[in-house]
């Protein structure tokens, strides 16, 4: 683990895709006015037919946030903050900052060449200047293999075991670091596109846990939060840019293919038409309690009828017998994973 405190760096938000978000020089055309205080507007929301000049944008992302905790009747407690040097996560630990919530950022660095380096390198600049308080782990230090070993290794879906290594690896290093509450900054797009994809692939347990707040089921897991539920990715773009928030550039390059781009790109179609589509998708479900009840219920009748082979412990929860962390069976997944690398390894040509 590392702590890292960088000279300050020249903030600048780039474009996206060749076009800037939002245009501070060319404001949209003379005489729009901002929805909240009829001055000039900067910046247009179709999906909430709204305009609004930069502060009450600015208004707009926090209230959407504070809103988003009223709901979840969050308690306001320290909070540890994953950050992967990305626009989400750096924007929900500066909204959380300027709300007044006490944070640290937690970096996992992935040994990814050159995308980890400018990664860690963004989260430092960020953290850096907002005098915040941050803690950087190594993937290769704590678990025993980077990314690209993993790929080289396995050659299966690299996105996935990635995803599920930082899931798991967060949940210990919170608990390491002394928080009980972990912050992801997964937002509106990030959300409903998940839940379009559980949906298609009938994955209803995972529907049945989809809500931007879940408490801890263990002493050794954390809470999870997700404040930017209510927020689509060209809103969190717009105010990385007004608030000089620069995220890392490099892209990953083990990211193509993953499945969660086509169910998102299918939700973009609709948007482009039908503006407010994910919202309204994403809402629909969020705020449908007896819809959650009758899942619920659904799914503990279909697990009588089909019992699994390894019956789960009680609480659903037991100990891993080899690094003591919960686990359903015997063995923690985190385990499981490392013994097929080592295998791997073993057997793999020089």
């Amino acid at each position: 683990m590392t702590k890292n405190n960088p000279q300050q760096t020249a903030l600048a938000m780039p474009a996206q895709n060749g076009q800037p978000v939002l245009h501070p020089d060319r404001p949209l055309s003379r005489g729009a006015k901002c929805s909240r205080c009829r001055a000039q507007a900067e910046i247009h929301l179709p999906s909430h037919h709204a305009n609004f000049c930069p502060d009450c944008f600015l208004h707009f992302v926090r209230t959407a946030v504070v809103r988003g905790l009223k709901e979840m009747k969050f308690r306001p407690r320290p909070l540890l903050v994953a950050v992967s040097g990305g626009k989400d996560s750096l924007a929900v630990w500066d909204l959380l900052h300027y709300l007044g919530y006490e944070t640290k950022g937690l970096h996992i660095n992935l040994g990814i060449p050159d995308f980890s380096e400018a990664s860690s390198r963004a989260v430092a600049a960020f953290a850096s200047v907002r005098d915040l308080d941050w803690a950087e782990y190594s993937l290769q230090e704590v678990f025993g293999y980077s990314i690209p070993q993993v790929q080289r290794l396995l050659r299966g879906k690299t996105c996935s075991l990635c995803g599920q290594l930082k899931r798991a690896l967060c949940n210990r290093l919170t608990i390491k670091e002394g928080f009980d509450t972990l912050v992801t900054g997964h937002n509106l797009d990030d959300e409903a596109s998940r839940l379009l994809g559980n949906l298609v692939g009938k994955r209803l347990e995972h529907v049945h846990k989809q809500y931007p707040y879940l408490p801890s089921p263990h002493p050794r897991i954390p809470a999870k939060l997700k404040p930017l539920y209510r927020l689509e990715i060209k809103e969190l773009l717009a105010y990385c840019q007004l608030r000089a928030i620069t995220p890392v550039q490099e892209t990953c390059s083990f990211a193509r293919g993953a499945t969660s781009r086509t169910f998102l790109q299918a939700l973009e179609f609709l948007e482009g038409s039908m503006p407010g589509t994910k919202r309204s998708f994403l809402f629909a479900y969020l705020r449908d309690t007896k819809l959650k009840e009758q899942l619920g219920s659904w799914l503990d009748t279909h697990e009588q009828e089909e019992p699994s082979a390894e019956p789960e412990p009680k609480d659903g929860y037991g100990m891993c017998q080899e690094c003591r962390e919960p686990a359903y069976g015997q063995r923690c997944g985190i385990c499981k994973l490392r013994e097929r690398l080592q295998k791997k390894e073993r057997i793999a040509p020089a």
